[in-house]
């Protein structure tokens, strides 16, 4: 009897011992294909999300004003038919050395993201917000940015916003924009021929979606539901107003500090 029951007690220990074994062999099974399924997860979420969804990252090196390894990147996104949008871009240019100035004396970067925002939300009835953000994003592919921006900004203004066109939602609207406005300007800052064709040709046109797609992921993130709109520091803003000079340029600036 003693034999048999030490013998039984031999038997229950086996199973208890398998038994373990086998629980943590299905625990560590269950790990591993938790770990695979997260893993899974993390690498279609960084894949399928826009690039660039840090503001503190610069987007474009060829699109800033200032030392791109300043301590402060100051983010502008924009519409070069939003008139709001233009008039601070008019009082940088304006005082384009008091500008570039204060971002050195301050370690700022500043960096400029053309979007077609308007178009993208049927706020455009004519395309032109997609044609300039393309024509933008060919003059930066020759290194032209901001030569071709200001420009476009001087020549806006010249056209049609000093005769009060385009000022406003409740003011006359642009209407008569060609393709060839766009190639004009083009030619007053010396792009070579390689432009008439990445326009006509909508060479552009993916890039310049992506750029509005990834804006507008920024903008969600930072409840900024406008253009103009701004990331700098602890400063997220939308909006610009026309009746505002340079000092609120400088007070947006202050605003986003880092202390």
């Amino acid at each position: 009897m003693t034999k048999n029951n030490h013998m039984t007690d031999f038997a229950e220990d086996d199973r208890y011992e398998s038994n373990t074994k086998s629980s943590a062999a299905s625990r560590i099974i269950r790990f591993i294909v938790i770990g695979v399924i997260v893993i899974v997860f993390l690498a279609i979420a960084l894949t399928s999300a826009p690039k660039n969804q840090d503001l503190g990252s610069i987007q474009d090196d060829r699109t800033i004003l200032g030392n791109k390894n300043a301590k402060n990147h100051y983010v502008m996104i924009t519409d070069v038919m939003c008139p709001y949008c233009t008039v601070f871009s008019r009082l940088t240019l304006e005082n384009q050395e008091k500008f570039e100035k204060y971002l050195a004396d301050h370690d700022i970067v500043f960096e400029l993201r053309v979007t077609d925002f308007l178009y993208e939300n049927n706020m455009d009835s004519y395309g032109f917000s997609r044609m300039s953000a393309e024509a933008v994003a060919c003059a930066t592919e020759q290194n032209k940015f901001w030569d071709y921006y200001h420009q476009v900004i001087r020549r806006l203004w010249q056209d049609y916003q000093s005769k009060g066109i385009g000022t406003s939602k409740n003011a006359p609207a642009i209407k008569d924009i060609t393709i060839e406005y766009w190639q004009s300007i083009a030619k007053e800052v010396h792009l070579d021929e390689s432009f008439n064709t990445c326009l006509s040709e909508h060479r552009m046109l993916d890039k310049v979606k992506q750029n509005t797609a990834e804006a507008t992921t920024f903008m969600h993130r930072y409840n900024l539901n406008g253009m103009p709109s701004f990331k700098f520091g602890s400063l997220a803003t939308s909006g610009f107003d026309t009746s505002w000079d340079y000092s609120y340029v400088e007070r947006f600036l202050e605003a986003g500090l880092k202390k």
